[in-house]
């Protein structure tokens, strides 16, 4: 018997938004709403 384990992510997207004094301050307050298990895909300023 072989048995196999997989890590799967989910394919959902979801928007998050946040704002700084400085670029560094957005990034760091966006990164922070990233949950457990999520990754940051892309970040634009606006």
């Amino acid at each position: 018997m072989v048995k196999v384990v997989g890590i799967i992510q989910p394919v959902e997207t979801k928007e998050l938004s946040a704002e700084g004094e400085s670029y560094a301050d957005a990034r760091a307050a966006i990164e922070a709403q990233v949950p457990d298990g999520w990754r940051l895909l892309q970040v634009t300023v606006q």
